[in-house]
């Protein structure tokens, strides 16, 4: 009867809640931002916890997990060359990469005011002409650093 009522006891217990992964975006205009449930697309991609950085630090092209990252600072911006990007690794180790891949980063998720779309750099509707130069982007810049706080 004992083991009877044990049973009975763990089919109903309530399942644990799913960790919710949370990244605070530091805008470049001093707005903090708190994003539940992030969805990456660009030279980060994936959703929450499971998200990866495509980087190259001569001569190493790599894929690096976002959980081992702390923070993230967006160097300067330099027209023509990839995004610099200084890394803060959880165990306080500092490195300074390049993005590989996409020279752009999207970031969607749930904050408190809902649903949010943030893209770094956020190019504004303007008048379509062709070129065949490539725009210059430092003024349309939107992100200043990504912060992944521990679970």
């Amino acid at each position: 009867m004992k083991i009877v009522s044990l049973l009975l006891a763990l089919m109903f217990q309530a399942p644990a809640p799913a960790p919710v992964s949370k990244v605070v975006v530091g805008l470049i205009n001093g707005q903090l931002v708190v994003v539940e449930d992030p969805e990456f697309s660009g030279f980060i991609h994936g959703r929450s916890l499971d998200s990866v950085l495509f980087y190259l630090h001569q001569p190493v092209h790599g894929v690096m997990p976002t959980r081992t990252i702390a923070r993230i600072d967006f160097g300067e911006y330099k027209k023509r060359h990839p995004p610099t990007l200084l890394l803060t690794l959880r165990n306080g180790q500092k490195l300074e990469v390049q993005t590989e891949r996409n020279q752009f980063l999207m970031l969607r998720g749930n904050t408190e005011l809902g649903t949010v779309i943030i893209k770094h750099p956020d190019p504004l509707a303007g008048p379509t002409k062709l070129s065949t130069k490539r725009p210059n982007r430092k003024n349309d810049l939107t992100i200043q650093y990504l912060e992944f706080p521990a679970s």
